[in-house]
């Protein structure tokens, strides 16, 4: 089994320094893949001089338009943030870089780490998308990183964690099955009657389990195959009449 493809993706970033010094970081922890969404500076310029010796991760890096564009490129999204929520905000709810680099070299595929605008962040429509959401911890009096200096911390933790790994690895889930694993479990809320304002966060908790877990390809296809069930049940009971688009 391969290792996962791991792409650096900076969304809308507005200082050519920060393209440069995250360039030179993913250049001190061996990873050379860089994406860029909708930039609001120039890639040469500033940003060449700030690399410093990596300047050849610009070269090679990916400019795309929009969030949508990028995210459709990998098969697991990793949102950024340092805004924590908790039980009443599960879209902020997150793990550590040090967890993710204990998982995520389990994993095949395309994985995506996006971090967000220097001003704002990600927004919560773009953390929503993401299968799982980190956090570095830091003082509470200023817990906001230089994102430079948030992706070298990350890619410190995976690049400390996959010299010590080994062993037998399986076929993460693709992007295509877990959306599809999504789209049943929402199915099964609207077959129960779960109310709209609940189905939501039900949903968004599902998801975040589900990126959590780093299920494999086959768990997918067994989940769905409950979930089937389930609703075949539940139509063959139903007086309404009820059966699954999916």
């Amino acid at each position: 089994m391969r290792l996962p493809e791991i792409y650096v993706v900076l969304v809308e970033p507005e200082y050519a320094g920060n393209v440069g010094f995250t360039a030179r970081a993913m250049m001190n922890f061996g990873f050379r893949k860089l994406v860029v969404v909708n930039p609001k500076v120039e890639l040469n310029g500033d940003a060449r001089i700030f690399a410093s010796h990596a300047v050849e991760v610009l070269e090679r890096s990916l400019v795309v338009d929009s969030f949508d564009d990028a995210i459709s490129l990998f098969d697991f999204a990793v949102g950024t943030t340092s805004r924590v929520g908790g039980d009443y905000n599960v879209l902020r709810v997150p793990i550590t870089p040090r967890m993710l680099a204990e998982s995520i070299w389990e994993v095949e595929g395309r994985v995506g780490i996006f971090f967000g605008r220097e001003s704002i962040g990600l927004k919560n429509e773009e953390l929503a998308r993401c299968d799982l959401v980190v956090s570095i911890p830091a003082s509470e009096s200023y817990p906001v990183l230089n994102v430079s200096h948030a992706v070298a911390v990350i890619l410190y933790e995976l690049f400390s964690h996959k010299g010590e790994i080994g062993g037998w690895r399986f076929r993460e889930a693709s992007r295509v099955e877990k959306e599809m694993l999504l789209k049943y479990f929402d199915a099964l809320l609207k077959a129960l009657n779960y109310p709209e304002h609940k189905r939501r966060i039900a949903n968004l908790i599902f998801r975040h389990v589900i990126g959590r877990a780093f299920i494999s390809g086959r768990e997918a296809h067994t989940l769905m195959g409950v979930f089937r069930s389930a609703l075949i049940r539940l139509a063959e009971g139903s007086s309404n009449g009820y059966s699954s688009d999916l």
